[in-house]
């Protein structure tokens, strides 16, 4: 059998005013319709792009202490986090208290609370980190204050995460101080007993010190000894004066050895405020590292301390977290049912189905004229296909 399309082109025009006719109604119902269907109000509302947190930039002084991370900080990726609490099930479990909403709703079980609260919410964040946040309800004002809502709810659970970060780590920090504390005062102690056993009060004075003398007694060996040589030549050598300077030489001689190297008695046993020459590298070499220990200790309780302080600022701190840029509104106008939008939609799926059904009625037409025997084949599907025998 050869088909034609322009014979099925040819039914449609002819049949035209009832293809118009079936449209316009079905048009009109549809249109009619539409007016028993719920109405539903979207509420929008917008938030700011995170910004940097101004009490976290003192973290940047001690990045190097492992304490880092302990106190909240901003991220680039904000935006991004603030989305995903925005869709957590804690923040919809909230809201669904907050609202009733189960009850509103005539939802069975919260499961499903929760998915019509999801299927009623889009939310989305811009390039520029802006989240854009709309709401969907049978009630304008239900749709306004579910988009207030979720932003409320997304700030206070968000100031708790901070509120709880910043606790744990005054808890940690607090633990560390007493920890510095006890290791400062025992390096303190330390520092004193090796000044006060190594009469190292300030070492680079008493060095100074120590030299000066030296060389004081330096002169006084070389003048001595000058006058000695003089007089040995006039004079006989047990003669009392000549025993007396060199007296005085041997004794001025033994107080130079003493100041060079400390002499027979321990550095600990000298009642002497003066450090050996040769005794000096040892005792600044000790010196110095117990006093580096103490000031590496009190650099690490001050910066402790102002951490710990920071975090009960932190922990105490009830400023808002999350900066709206549009406040929801009550809407005014309905979003859906779109009327035309279901009218034309009718319109269009009864011309579908018109165009199909007389299709298919010229096919068999044609079929019932050119091929009897396939035609049966068809009439004997159609009675196959009855629900009921006799209709």
């Amino acid at each position: 059998m050869e088909l034609n399309l322009l014979d099925y082109f040819i039914v449609l025009f002819r049949r035209k005013w009832l293809i118009v006719g079936w449209v316009a109604a079905a048009m009109i119902f549809f249109y009619g319709i539409s007016f028993f269907l719920p109405k539903w109000y979207q509420a929008r509302t917008s938030v700011l792009p995170p910004a940097q947190d101004v009490s976290s930039s003192y973290l940047q002084m001690v990045s190097q202490m492992p304490l880092q991370g302990f106190l909240p900080t901003a991220s680039p990726q904000q935006s991004k986090i603030f989305l995903q609490m925005l869709q957590s099930r804690t923040l919809k479990e909230r809201l669904i208290q907050r609202f009733d909403l189960q009850k509103r709703w005539k939802q069975k079980s919260l499961e499903k609370t929760l998915r019509a609260l999801s299927s009623r919410t889009d939310m989305m964040d811009t390039r520029n980190g802006m989240i854009i946040l709309q709401v969907k309800a049978r009630s304008p004002q239900l749709a306004a204050r579910l988009a207030n809502g979720y932003i409320e709810e997304l700030d206070r659970l968000n100031r708790e995460k901070m509120i709880s970060r910043a606790k744990n780590a005054r808890i940690y920090i607090a633990r560390q101080i007493d920890s510095v504390q006890v290791e400062l005062r025992k390096a303190s102690a330390e520092l004193a007993d090796f000044q006060k056993s190594h009469k190292a009060i300030s070492l680079p004075d008493q060095m100074k010190e120590a030299i000066k003398e030296a060389g004081q007694l330096k002169g006084q060996i070389v003048a001595k000894k000058v006058e000695y040589e003089v007089l040995r030549k006039t004079m006989k050598p047990n003669n009392p004066k000549l025993q007396f300077l060199l007296s005085e030489i041997q004794a001025l001689q033994k107080q130079y050895e003493t100041i060079q190297f400390g002499g027979d008695r321990p550095l600990t046993q000298r009642k002497e405020f003066f450090i050996a020459f040769s005794e000096a590298p040892e005792v600044g070499i000790q010196l110095a590292a117990l006093t580096r220990r103490t000031r590496i200790l009190e650099s690490v309780f001050q910066l402790l301390n102002q951490q710990y302080y920071r975090a009960k600022i932190e922990e105490a701190k009830t400023t808002p977290t999350v900066q709206t840029l549009d406040k929801a509104r009550v809407p005014e106008r309905k979003c859906c049912p779109s009327r035309l939008l279901i009218a034309f939609t009718g319109g269009f799926v009864t011309f579908v189905l018109l165009v199909f059904f007389l299709w298919t009625s010229e096919y068999l037409k044609d079929l019932q004229r050119q091929n009897p025997e396939e035609f049966q084949r068809w009439e004997k599907l159609k009675r196959a296909l009855r629900l009921f025998p006799g209709s």
